[in-house]
């Protein structure tokens, strides 16, 4: 399938690993990128020396385009996406902060750049800043989106900007690809569908779990991490959302 993701990508397929923390990891960034996908590293939990280890490896793994993620709220954040600029990372991957000076520099070297983003304004903000895609995240999403959800935002991003959409936040199957598509964007990003497979690095036990879940099984939350996002509902979760723990 030819989309404007494939074509700016480089890639077979328009379907996007989320950077997820401890998840998306070298083996499974890199399967998804074999089998034709974008594959994404999360840089959230790493230092910048340790960065430069885990380029190397994801390089040794695949010869097709990857990405790495950086969440610019975080410390090391833009260390660690200096290390990735010396290293010529193919695609940059930024949230939650301001990344006109990472364009610039991913640009100067011909790399690409997606921004994530969950508002209008954000959106508009970061085709000015120069980014090349945008990676629009609805209520739907486990990472930490605003309140609009998929079906309203995507529509609504696509008629205000130009760039190459990246839609994220409940697609885990075909269905969900070409509703986005219908929606208005050129591909989708996926986490917890991808978290499932034998790739993962998640424990057994919790892969049975999503397996098993069903559509009541999720709640949204800033009281965990002290951002908005979404979670599995387990004992866990629920005290820390009630103030418990």
């Amino acid at each position: 399938m030819n989309t404007r993701m494939t074509e700016l990508f480089g890639i077979k397929h328009p379907i996007m690993l989320a950077g997820m923390a401890f998840v998306s990891l070298p083996k499974l960034v890199a399967a998804v990128s074999n089998a034709g996908g974008l594959g994404m590293f999360n840089s959230v939990a790493n230092t910048p020396d340790q960065m430069k280890g885990i380029i190397k490896e994801i390089k040794s793994l695949t010869d097709k385009p990857f990405g790495i993620n950086v969440s610019l709220i975080f410390p090391n954040s833009r260390e660690n996406a200096e290390a990735c600029i010396e290293e010529k990372v193919p695609i940059m991957n930024y949230a939650l902060g301001k990344g006109d000076w990472l364009i610039k520099a991913v640009h100067e070297y011909g790399g690409k750049v997606i921004a994530t983003i969950a508002t209008e304004r954000h959106a508009r903000r970061a085709e000015l800043d120069g980014a090349d895609a945008l990676a629009v995240t609805g209520l739907e999403a486990a990472a930490h989106g605003g309140e609009p959800t998929s079906l309203v935002l995507i529509p609504l991003i696509a008629s205000q900007v130009k760039l190459t959409l990246i839609a994220a936040g409940g697609f885990c199957c075909g269905k969900g690809l070409a509703a986005a598509l219908a929606l208005g964007a050129d591909g989708i990003s996926m986490g917890t569908r991808f978290m499932l497979t034998q790739e993962s690095p998640v424990h057994l036990t919790v892969k049975e779990v999503g397996i098993k879940a069903t559509a009541e099984d999720t709640m949204r939350s800033e009281k965990i991490d002290g951002l908005p996002g979404r979670f599995w509902r387990n004992k866990t979760a629920m005290e820390l959302a009630e103030g418990k723990v």
